[in-house]
């Protein structure tokens, strides 16, 4: 835009130039020097423009722009005789069009030099030094590159207020889709232990019905669990977004590994999904009991959404050095070479469409890193199946 403004005062100072070389007494145009002078102008004006379109000029740019305009008015008035007549108003085009900066002190710069210029070329000598007329057109010069100073203030004053206040904006509406992502994903994760609950209070209600009061027992203790984990999902969601010291002890990986896959039967038996699971050992590590049911109970909810129409479920765990490495494989839908960059990224999600918000891995891939190991996802390809590999230090090794 600002391209365009000054190509117009530019060209309205070429117009005033070649007014007063065309009224300038003495046959002033037979001077073909005088042509390529306002010839050549026209061409740098449209150069400027091209620049300035392309890419705005940077400060030494303009300054040199602005200068050149000096330049050449001064030569056409000079040779012209035009320092003393009306036409003296051509500085005042080139002062005016610094309002178009930026910039104070480069539009300040530039308006002295014009007043300087005029000032030092259009002097009457020593005789006629307090001339009025002179001094009226200098003080006019001044005035003008004084309040255009002041216009190119307030613009540069202006914009950064408006800029500043949709940055604000900005930074108000991602907060708010923080938070609503966030609270679309606790929400989706609640999902697991309610329709687990729902599951198995039907279970329960079915047994009673028919009399088998033998696994009710059971089903009320997954109940129970259930609600607890819900809870625990909230907390866990708290302390993602206000980081804390989780409080580690030594347990048995297992012990959580296996909480999270009884959570899942329900689901694996309505999806008709087998699973197999090695878990007769007792791998102790430093971990959060709490925290380690979330990390396995996201990375089996992510391997049985991705199976629908039934598959297989294979978890292990096995000691690799000072590490004990627990895997989930699914036989679901694999992942995606273009998408296997940003899985770990916030709101990153392969499943928008069933209410996933790609905060799971994140969480996931925290609290691993709270306790010292990691989480990796590798996949062989769509619709290969994928495996998940959380890797912990074991207790011996985390306390040495």
């Amino acid at each position: 835009m600002r391209a365009k403004y000054l190509l117009f005062l530019r060209a309205v100072l070429a117009e005033t130039l070649l007014l007063q070389s065309l009224y300038a007494p003495g046959l002033i145009l037979s001077r073909w020097w005088l042509w390529g002078l306002l010839c050549g102008y026209a061409a740098a004006a449209g150069g400027f423009f091209l620049v300035e379109r392309s890419q705005r000029l940077p400060g030494w740019g303009l300054l040199a722009s602005f200068v050149f305009d000096i330049g050449m008015t001064s030569l056409v008035l000079g040779a012209s005789g035009g320092l003393a007549s009306d036409f003296y108003v051509a500085y005042f085009l080139v002062i005016l069009s610094t309002c178009l900066i930026e910039d104070m002190r480069l539009s300040f710069l530039i308006g002295a030099v014009a007043c300087v210029v005029y000032g030092a070329m259009a002097f009457p000598g020593p005789r006629d030094a307090f001339h009025p007329y002179y001094w009226l057109r200098l003080s006019l010069l001044l005035t003008t590159a004084f309040f255009s100073t002041v216009v190119a203030d307030h613009a540069r004053q202006v914009q950064r207020e408006t800029a500043a206040g949709y940055e604000r904006r900005i930074a108000d509406l991602e907060r708010l889709s923080l938070v609503g992502g966030a609270l679309s994903r606790i929400l989706h994760e609640l999902k697991t232990p309610l329709g687990t609950i729902r599951l198995a209070s039907e279970n329960v209600r079915e047994g009673l019905r028919r009399g088998r009061t033998a696994d009710l027992e059971r089903q009320l203790g997954l109940i129970e669990g259930e609600a607890e984990r819900a809870s625990a999902i909230v907390r866990d969601y708290l302390d993602f977004v206000r980081p804390t010291e989780l409080p580690l002890q030594p347990l048995a990986v297992e012990e959580p590994l296996a909480a999270a896959l009884d959570a899942q039967e329900l689901r694996c038996k309505d999806r008709d999904i087998a699973c197999a699971a090695a878990l007769s050992g007792r791998t102790a590590v430093l971990g959060s009991r709490r925290h380690l049911v979330q990390l396995f109970t996201i990375l089996l909810d992510n391997a049985v959404a991705a199976m629908p129409l039934g598959g297989r479920l294979d978890i292990s765990v096995e000691t690799d050095g000072g590490e004990a490495v627990a895997r989930v494989r699914d036989t679901g839908f694999g992942i995606a070479p273009e998408a296997r960059s940003r899985l770990f990224a916030p709101f990153a999600t392969t499943r928008a469409d069933s209410g996933g918000t790609g905060l799971g891995l994140s969480i996931a891939r925290w609290i691993a890193q709270k306790h010292g190991g990691s989480v990796e996802l590798s996949s062989p390809g769509t619709a290969k199946g994928a495996t998940a590999t959380v890797r912990l230090p074991l207790a011996a090794a985390a306390k040495s």
